[in-house]
């Protein structure tokens, strides 16, 4: 499966599938939506809305940085 990797999986598989996977989120129709989703839960396995664990995991705190500074 593209979105999420097996148990084991290797670095160089893992950028393989994620790359294939971002390719697709990035033209879905709802990715916003699918992102905003990941995040606020938060969703901590998986590609979702384009970005990976790490990213989202950066994104949720630029979010609440923002969020914070409003």
């Amino acid at each position: 499966m593209l979105f999420f990797g097996p148990d084991g999986e290797r670095q160089p598989e893992r950028e393989i599938r994620e790359r294939k996977a971002k390719q697709i989120c990035m033209g879905c129709p709802v990715r916003t939506e699918c992102l905003d989703y990941a995040v606020s839960r938060p969703e901590k396995y998986g590609t979702w809305g384009g970005l990976n664990e790490d990213e989202r995991a950066s994104e949720r705190r630029r979010r609440m940085r923002r969020a914070n500074a409003a």
